[in-house]
């Protein structure tokens, strides 16, 4: 329906073979920067995507042609692209010897200096790291596993499961334990990439190695750090059925002892090989793939569920029971009451708790949780569903530090902590307004600068990457200085992105910018909708960059999609109505409240189904409401929603309008009535798109 994702992005990285999309003027083509950014005055809006100059020409030519592997085009724009944007060509240059395969043993010296020296050299960090990244990635190719080491503690951004397991290799080459990264890549449920799959096999092949964990991993993770051996691959392979990565099944396969043909059978007619004479691997295979198939034909497999050792009988049950959460179908108490001993990815422990959240059953939220990893379990989310478990049974001490932890934090969960201690949303105390020299610190930030360059060139992407680097370590003032500096440029959702970022000084001018405020109250007021809503709402949707346009082409500030845009047109009478026009404020206000209104209305007044219904489409929250087996309280109606994108979008559209709310009145808000209670209702499909 509407799209969430704010901007289409297409990954620079050539090797992925994709090119970055032109994504519109700025945030200032939005009206106005944000209120109180700065005292001192914009500059003119900058159009994104029109380069500026010929040496911007000559960027983007030399970019094209590097993505595209064309050295001899490349060469031929290179010298013209000016001082300021060279150290990207100085990396793209590289990137054509890291990347380049049947280079010569021999000459590997080279190219491995090369890359330290430009490292060394550049006068631009980030693409220091991206250089090392490249680096690493061709050291393990050839599997120079000490200079891979000695490079790899030096890297950055950590943002490659496949280098955290190329880590993991070199470190069983080198005799080192195995760390913390290497094994959150590995023992994720998901596919495996050819790295963690060799890390893996070669865990497999020397049990003794496997068992190295430091005692650190073991503190935080007693489970996955005691596994060794062929104990690791059954576990992993567990983790692969329940994301249904049925490639990393067939891979681990061999390591527990199963030869192709049994796990084809498995995976593919697991109602019929699932029995009581099946081997456990072959019977676990077959009746995890039959769970996330078909939950209740599942749950038929009695006998051979029964069959099972006990921790395997648990862990079926527990997939059972998530698959069915998964599609808001019919939970029974008896599957829960047969997950709880599972041991369990913390995906599958939080569809658990969904699941017991929705049927009321308090104990077992709290008992689910309590299976969490240490990890998840500080994640506010799960930290606040028990403190309302305690606080359902009787344990308000309890339930009161759990509230106490979270309330304050910015977030869904933070808002509604603290609305349980008597605290409703309100806004923090504004910090004293960035200082000229620590704006001139921003302003000069090179960094900064370059990003700044490529929004003008339409290169949002790498400008976000640019701008996000340099946040790294940066304090709370120099944090806001940097947000105060985006918001006069006019580069509204680094400035919001930005300011989200600090920790004891805030300002929520900058996180929650107003630009446009006369229009957007106009066009909210017109459709008698909540100003703050719709803010809080374009927030999520676009960051507030005008023409922002989502992967499912979704369109301006409050991403509307072509087939809607048409309808809303055909409704408002609109008659020459252009799809360009989505990207005109005027417009794009006009068309996404008269929608919200619609979708308001559709779903009985409620902001919340109204919130999903803008982002999923209307016929999608009717349905899940239809599945309730009793009223639901708000709160978990957002957390129980089976889209993980509706899901978050939800919480922060409604999180962010209580922020708004409270900015823009002055007064307290409460998220709990905005959220309100939903109750079940048939299911009758809806008129609009």
């Amino acid at each position: 329906m509407l799209g969430v994702q704010t901007v289409q992005v297409f990954a620079a990285d050539a090797k992925r073979g994709k090119r970055t999309a032109k994504a519109a003027a700025v945030a200032a083509a939005a009206g106005g920067a944000a209120a109180a950014a700065s005292a001192r005055p914009a500059p003119p809006p900058a159009r994104e995507g029109t380069p500026a100059s010929p040496t911007d020409e000559a960027f983007l030519a030399a970019r094209q042609a590097a993505l595209q592997g064309s050295l001899e085009r490349f060469e031929a724009a290179a010298p013209r692209v000016d001082a300021a944007m060279r150290s990207y060509v100085d990396y793209w240059r590289l990137r054509f010897r890291l990347t380049a395969r049947g280079t010569p043993a021999s000459g590997e010296t080279a190219v491995d200096a090369e890359a330290a020296a430009f490292i060394a050299r550049t006068d631009n960090p980030l693409l220091a790291d991206l250089a090392r990244r490249d680096w690493l990635q061709r050291l393990a190719r050839r599997g120079d596993w000490s200079t891979f080491d000695a490079q790899y503690r030096q890297w950055v951004l950590r943002d490659e499961s496949a280098l955290h397991c190329h880590g993991g290799l070199a470190s069983l080459e080198l005799g080192a334990p195995l760390g913390d990264e290497a094994r959150d890549a590995l023992f994720q449920p998901r596919e495996l990439s050819e790295a963690c799959g060799m890390l893996l096999e070669r865990l497999a092949a020397s049990p003794g190695r496997a068992a190295g964990a430091d005692s650190t991993a073991e503190a935080r993770d007693a489970t996955r750090a005691s596994l060794t051996g062929r104990e690791a691959a059954w576990w992993r392979l567990k983790l692969a059925l329940e994301a249904g990565a049925a490639g990393s099944v067939r891979r681990m396969a061999p390591l527990v002892g199963l030869t192709p043909g049994e796990v084809e059978a498995a995976l593919q007619r697991p109602a019929r090989v699932a029995s009581p004479t099946a081997s456990r691997e072959v019977a676990v295979i077959a009746l995890g793939t039959l769970a996330r198939q078909d939950p209740e034909a599942a749950a038929g497999q009695r006998e051979a569920i029964a069959a099972l050792p006990a921790a395997e009988r648990a862990w079926v049950w527990s997939q059972i029971a998530a698959h069915a959460m998964r599609r808001l179908a019919p939970v029974q108490a008896a599957w829960l009451r047969d997950a709880r001993a599972a041991r369990a990815s913390d995906e599958t422990f939080a569809w658990l708790t969904r699941a017991a959240l929705r049927a009321g059953d308090w104990l077992a939220v709290h008992q689910f949780i309590d299976r969490m990893s240490p990890d998840a379990r500080r994640d506010p989310t799960w930290i606040y569903w028990d403190a309302r478990a305690h606080q359902s049974l009787g344990r308000q001490a309890q339930a009161d530090n759990g509230f106490r932890g979270i309330a304050g934090q910015f977030h869904f969960y933070g808002q509604l902590a603290a609305e349980e201690l008597g605290q409703p949303t309100t806004i923090p105390p504004p910090a004293a307004p960035p200082s000229a020299a620590e704006l001139a610190e921003a302003a000069g930030n090179p960094g900064f600068a370059r990003a700044l360059r490529l929004y003008r060139m339409g290169l949002r992407p790498e400008a976000n990457r640019e701008w996000n680097f340099q946040l790294r370590g940066l304090d709370d003032r120099r944090l806001l200085a940097a947000a105060s500096h985006a918001c006069e440029q006019r580069v509204l959702d680094r400035c919001v992105n930005t300011a989200d970022r600090t920790r004891a000084e805030h300002d929520f001018s900058l996180r929650f910018v107003t630009p446009f405020r006369a229009q957007l109250e106009a066009a909210a007021s017109e459709r008698g909708l909540d100003a703050a809503w719709v803010y809080g709402l374009i927030r999520q949707e676009s960051r507030f960059i005008m023409d922002a346009r989502s992967s499912a082409n979704a369109q301006g500030l409050m991403q509307i999609i072509p087939p809607t845009a048409r309808w809303i047109a055909r409704r408002l009478g609109v008659n020459d109505f252009r799809l360009e026009q989505l990207n005109e404020l005027d417009t794009n206000l006009r068309f996404g409240t008269y929608y919200l209104r619609s979708v308001h209305d559709d779903l009985e007044n409620s902001p919340l189904l109204a919130s999903a219904g803008y982002n999923a489409g209307p016929n999608r929250p009717r349905q899940w409401r239809s599945t309730l087996p009793r009223p639901l309280e708000g709160a978990a109606f957002a957390e129980i929603i089976p889209f993980t994108e509706t899901r978050d979008y939800v919480k922060k559209v409604l999180s962010n309008a209580a922020f708004y709310g409270a900015l823009m009145s002055g007064q307290p808000q409460s998220l709990k009535q905005r959220l309100g209670h939903v109750v079940p209702v048939t299911m009758r499909a809806s008129e609009l798109p």
